[in-house]
């Protein structure tokens, strides 16, 4: 796999090493969102600094992407995503997949994991909370 996911307090981490195919791609996502731990974070950081797309990710891959991430959404409604990232290409679709404006996240991109670090710790979504167990139906 050349990706790691790293599960922290509030959020996960995610370093994509190496060419990544659209398959990998999908297959990190799909191990994230399936986790019992995605549920309530509020942050996710995917670091690409020593990563760069194979040549089968398209702007439609990342436009169908995030079109699929509004079903998740509600899965975890506070969520802010930073992109760390300093290689072109791997740039340009942080920036495209950000003028989407389809991404039910807040998405931004970093040079460096520190300054996605300090962003994600100022959350615009902090102001949401979860609901308390003893008000959800599952809990009745």
């Amino acid at each position: 796999m050349p990706y790691r996911i790293r599960w922290e307090g509030h959020g996960v981490y995610r370093r994509f090493f190496g060419v990544i195919t659209l398959a990998e791609f999908r297959e990190a996502n799909k191990e994230m969102r399936t986790d019992v731990r995605y549920e309530g974070i509020r942050y996710i950081i995917s670091d690409y600094l020593e990563a760069r797309p194979a040549p089968d990710i398209t702007e439609r891959d990342l436009q169908t992407y995030a079109q699929l991430e509004r079903l998740f959404f509600y899965s975890s409604p506070d969520i802010v995503q930073a992109i760390v990232a300093t290689d072109p290409k791997v740039v340009a679709f942080a920036r495209y997949y950000e003028s989407l404006g389809v991404s039910p996240y807040c998405v931004a991109d970093f040079a460096d994991v520190d300054s996605a670090r300090h962003w994600t710790a100022s959350n615009p979504r902090l102001g949401w909370s979860r609901p308390p167990l003893s008000d959800s139906p599952a809990a009745a």
